[in-house]
């Protein structure tokens, strides 16, 4: 193995560097890849686009983001009712993992922070908060409920500002929306008319 190392050409260096590169850029988009198939599968066969999912339906792998956008519960109000500072390090990774960093334990065999998220749904729901919107912006993984929630807009609202039918579309995410009505500028052009109808309505974005 030495021997052959030591007869490479920089040319073959240069090689090897590119194709380790090359692997360690696509090793993480792979995983990203199989762990959006997963999240997109869930929610499709258990109906999440029909709003209201129950509780019960949470899982470890979930991340705090995507229970926010499924559930339509601002990120705020998961964060602050778990005491959890809000970061991109605690907003992506999943439930299972960010509870072992915090600590948590266990409670019936399930992540504690679980237990806090699912009774912080069901508080939300009971009584619905407009929080603002944590992540200082609309983007394209949110849903009209999520924003709506969020800013305290309606989603009747928002839908009608951006030209698209109520029915059936509050809980569909703005990327797949887009393509769902054929808006003119796809996700782009929708997330940024969105944008406008919020600051139109004096929302301001909250700090993290």
């Amino acid at each position: 193995m030495k021997k052959l190392i030591s007869r490479l050409t920089p040319i073959q260096w240069l090689a090897v560097i590119l194709i380790l590169i090359g692997v360690s850029i696509m090793v993480p988009k792979a995983r990203g890849m199989v762990e959006f198939y997963r999240e997109a599968q869930y929610a499709t066969v258990n109906r999440f686009h029909e709003g209201n999912p129950s509780p019960d339906l949470l899982r470890p792998w979930m991340s705090m983001r995507y229970i926010s956008v499924a559930y339509a519960v601002p990120q705020k109000y998961l964060f602050d009712t778990a005491g959890i500072q809000p970061r991109k390090e605690t907003s992506m990774v999943g439930i299972n993992r960010l509870n072992n960093q915090l600590g948590l334990g266990k409670v019936d065999g399930q992540p504690a922070l679980m237990k806090t998220i699912r009774e912080a749904i069901l508080a939300y729901r009971a009584n619905p908060v407009a929080t603002g919107l944590i992540e200082q912006h609309v983007e394209g993984w949110m849903t009209v409920a999520y924003i709506a929630n969020s800013t305290g807009i309606p989603a009747e609202t928002i839908l009608q500002g951006a030209g698209i039918p109520v029915d059936g579309n509050a809980y569909a995410t703005l990327g797949f929306l887009s393509d769902k009505v054929n808006y003119p500028g796809k996700e782009r052009a929708l997330v940024a008319t969105i944008q406008k109808i919020v600051d139109a309505q004096g929302v301001k974005p909250v700090a993290p």
